[in-house]
């Protein structure tokens, strides 16, 4: 029995000699001349779009040692030896890879330090571009345009994917050259100091190929199609009605409205009792207007409004007799009516005149517009 026992644990221990040779076999390549040491592996690395160029960025943690950072790409054809010295903790590069061909492209990037030893490849990708992806590029389409007293409005389509602004370039009133940057999330662009009337305008977009690039591309300078507006608006921000014959507030608002900019409020004469024609009301513009036109509404679905007669004065008073008629129209359909000047006189008070009605003694108007030129 112990003749036995011996010869088993012989067996067994020369099995495990010739297992732990063929183990070491396997990994004595690996091991000859001595234990392999790595230098500090980059802890993050990016590479950011430029137009035929991109910008390498490396971080490394506790790179002290590290004297060198290489970067390789078009499979190891092209490199970059870029000498440094980090400080503890966390320290970082950055480099301007310059006259790369427009592609993607997929970088190999790894560090040695200072007893040659080379850190474990941290791999990439990165792209350039350049006149191909600029040939690709369009203009963010103008819906329309335009004017005030006091500015210019450009109104936008949606801006197409890659757009970060868009550039105006239009001839101020006084005669002078301005540049506006508009972001790329705004529909309505204001345009102060404003633009002169009957001008044209120039507009370009601004492009970035990826969310972060280090450089921007810019469409040509394309004149659009319309002109500012030869007539502008005026803004009527802080006109008031100074006085007025009647109103119903309960029915549309109050004669307030004709002012607000909005067309589902209104004037509505005095009802129950009834307040007999005409009717009128007296707007204060502030200072004395030249005026080119009117854009008259009345109220949205009613057709009592008939005849709009207009004058205007420096003096507020409704009965003063310095009131010079500078417009008149009749409402046939609808609910706009525009009324030509036909005076030159330049008033600082407007008088709105109602003298009659398709449904006596009922009138509503919803705005009035004064147009300049």
């Amino acid at each position: 029995m112990n003749v036995i026992y011996r010869l088993f644990i012989l067996l067994f221990t020369s099995f495990l000699l010739v297992s732990c040779d063929n183990f070491m076999d396997i990994h004595k390549e690996y091991i000859e001349g001595g234990e392999i040491i790595y230098a500090p592996k980059p802890d993050s690395v990016s590479f950011i779009a430029g137009r035929e160029q991109i910008l390498f960025r490396g971080w490394v943690y506790n790179g002290v040692n590290v004297e060198k950072v290489i970067v390789k790409w078009n499979n190891g054809n092209d490199s970059l030896i870029i000498p440094v010295q980090f400080n503890t903790g966390m320290d970082s590069i950055e480099v301007m890879l310059t006259n790369m061909e427009e592609k993607s492209y997929t970088f190999q990037v790894y560090t040695i330090d200072n007893y040659g030893h080379h850190s474990l490849i941290l791999t990439d990708f990165g792209s350039s571009y350049g006149d191909i992806y600029a040939s690709s590029l369009m203009d963010r389409r103008i819906k329309s345009v335009g004017l005030t007293d006091v500015n210019g409005t450009i109104e936008w389509f949606s801006a197409p994917e890659g757009i970060i602004y868009n550039e105006v370039r239009y001839t101020q009133s006084s005669g002078d050259l301005l540049v506006t940057r508009v972001p790329n999330t705004e529909f309505s662009t204001v345009l102060t100091p404003r633009p002169a009337a009957n001008s044209e305008f120039e507009y370009r977009s601004l492009y970035i190929p990826e969310s972060e690039s280090v450089d921007t591309f810019y469409t040509a300078w394309v004149k659009h199609a319309d002109l500012f507006p030869a007539t502008f608006s005026y803004n009527k921000v802080n006109w008031s009605v100074v006085s007025f014959s009647d109103h119903k507030p309960s029915d549309g608002g109050g004669v307030g409205t004709i002012l607000d900019n909005n067309l589902d409020s209104y004037w509505h004469s005095e009802w129950q009792p009834d307040i007999p024609l005409p009717h009128w009301a007296i707007v204060d513009m502030e200072s004395p207007k030249k005026i080119a036109y009117f854009d008259i509404y009345r109220r949205k679905g009613s057709t009592d409004t008939k005849t709009v007669q207009l004058f205007a004065s420096n003096d507020s008073d409704p009965d003063s007799p310095d009131w010079v008629l500078i417009g008149e129209g009749v409402f046939t359909s609808g609910d706009k009516m525009t009324i030509q000047a036909i005076s030159d006189f330049e008033g600082r008070y407007l008088k709105v005149y109602l003298p009659d009605s398709n449904r006596a003694p009922f009138t509503s108007v919803a705005e009035i517009y004064v147009f300049g030129n």
